[in-house]
């Protein structure tokens, strides 16, 4: 029982911060308009990006080492990590000064806070600390709601600018208030000895090194397009274009959600064995049936429910939500298989992968791009599609040959 109580609890928790930005969504597109809201879905690709390479997926680090080793060392993992961030958010900070660029200085502190609030909600995930959990997600979805607002109503100019700035400011408090409101005796435990550092550090690029080229690869799939309508066609195309992608997200987000929430007893049922290879591949086929089914349904509702809630000015956004709905529910037979190849250890198969399959899509997103904007979403689908077929076949050779690919 206190497997579903905790589950639940997760998927609340997620799914309420998570909801915060969203029903922003008509304040931003309104108050910021279809020019502005396309350059904040502009910059907002280089802080996915920046998000990587100045967190090098220590939080998944961080919940792998638990799982397999336990909390003993955890604290200086955690620290390390700490000490990492810092040094490569400061080395941005050097070229963005370089080139006089104020927004990408707030980017880069931004992904750094985003990367220490991972951290500490992956130690409390793994610690099973629900509630901690949740209340550090709820602070900060209505932290930044309430940042955003206040923020955009007494500015008049770099309105764009200023809405980062709002998400830098509440990750700052929430990191702060995660050690002080929220004690966690793991983390307290550092081992300050230079050896037990360097173990910490090589640990950690050992694990996020490989899985760069991974989230890099699902990055430039989810951002990629919009630096190329920006470019090649204008902000206001990519305004319409971002919003439909952002509606259709919500479905993305409950989907890393309920993954979020699962994971832990996802990697407990494969180490206790309750949980199998034919089991996974079973699932992952019928998962496939989602995509249809979504299309469906999103494709029978109106597009003046869109305007509705958008504005008169993002005409054209109902296709672009049903598009992006598929290749958003190809995630979930992607996750199932993907769970499965990380637990194992085997980022270096996932990143090879998923390099593939991105290749794939940026061929696809330059071609579709020079049929018409309206095209250059199924980019995305033809991506998530390819990679399934690879993960599905790399799990279902692992037992034959003693789980080594």
């Amino acid at each position: 029982m206190k497997v579903v109580k905790d589950s639940v609890i997760y998927l609340g928790g997620e799914l309420f911060s998570k909801a915060l930005p969203f029903l922003l969504l008509p304040y931003l597109t309104r108050k910021l308009g279809v020019e502005g809201f396309g350059e904040m879905s502009y910059y907002t690709a280089f802080l996915s990006f920046f998000t990587i390479i100045v967190g090098l997926s220590q939080d998944g680090a961080v919940a792998r080492y638990y799982y397999f080793y336990g909390k003993r060392n955890l604290g200086t993992l955690v620290f390390s990590g700490y000490l990492y961030t810092a040094l490569i958010t400061l080395i941005g900070l050097l070229v963005a000064a370089y080139y006089q660029s104020l927004i990408f200085a707030v980017l880069i502190l931004t992904s750094a806070t985003s990367s220490m609030l991972a951290v500490q909600l992956s130690v409390r995930q793994c610690q099973k600390q629900a509630i901690s959990y949740v209340k550090i997600q709820l602070a900060t979805g209505i932290l930044s709601a309430l940042l955003t607002v206040i923020i955009l109503e007494l500015v008049n100019t770099e309105l764009v600018l200023f809405r980062f700035i709002a998400m830098l400011a509440t990750q700052c408090l929430i990191v702060i208030g995660a050690y002080y409101l929220f004690p966690n005796n793991a983390v307290i435990k550092i081992r300050w000895k230079k050896k037990q550092i360097l173990l910490s550090l090589n640990y950690i690029f050992t694990f996020g090194l490989p899985l760069m080229l991974h989230h890099g690869s699902n990055t430039l799939k989810a951002q990629a397009d919009k630096w190329l309508v920006y470019h090649q066609y204008s902000a206001e195309s990519l305004g319409v274009y971002a919003a439909g992608f952002q509606i259709a997200s919500i479905f993305s987000i409950l989907i890393m959600a309920i993954n979020k929430a699962t994971v832990p007893y996802y990697f407990e049922a494969l180490k206790q064995k309750r949980l199998n290879k034919n089991t996974i591949l079973k699932w992952s086929l019928l998962s496939l049936f989602v995509a249809p089914i979504i299309f469906i349904i999103s494709y029978l509702l109106p597009e003046s429910l869109f305007l509705w809630l958008l504005d008169e000015q993002y005409i054209g956004v109902s296709y672009y939500i049903s598009i992006f709905l598929v290749g958003f529910s190809l995630m979930i037979p992607y996750l199932l298989l993907v769970n499965n190849l990380f637990y194992l250890g085997k980022n270096g198969v996932v990143s090879i992968s998923s390099l593939i399959a991105t290749l794939v899509y940026i061929f696809s997103l330059i071609f579709l791009s020079g049929t018409g904007i309206e095209n250059i979403p199924f980019a995305l689908i033809i991506g998530n599609i390819l990679i399934l077929p690879i993960l599905y076949y790399k799990i279902e050779k692992s037992e034959i040959k003693n789980e080594r690919f």
